[in-house]
């Protein structure tokens, strides 16, 4: 999990801020793709946000064994800015 500048996030008739981002592994075909699921959470680790993003060609050559790589993918897909790691990602 990474700490993101806060960004404000429509959801169900009120605006919620999101300050988090946790992206999880889906499915890997070896040597080809790769899937992620993303959430975005608030301070108190509600969702407000999710959604799906795939890898293939360079990225998933150039992800290799750094799983930051794709936390910047992430980020550069939704325009978020990572701040600082969370207490999570360093333990």
């Amino acid at each position: 999990m990474k700490k993101i500048e806060p960004i404000s996030i429509w959801q169900n008739g009120t605006t919620k801020t999101a300050t988090q981002l946790q992206v999880q592994g889906t499915s890997v075909t070896l040597g080809s793709s790769a899937s992620f699921y993303w959430q975005l959470l608030t301070e108190e680790g509600h969702q407000v946000s999710s959604g799906n993003l795939g890898i293939s060609g360079e990225q998933y050559t150039a992800w290799g064994a750094d799983d930051d790589y794709v936390y910047t993918i992430v980020v550069e897909d939704l325009n978020l800015t990572i701040i600082e790691p969370s207490e999570e990602a360093s333990a």
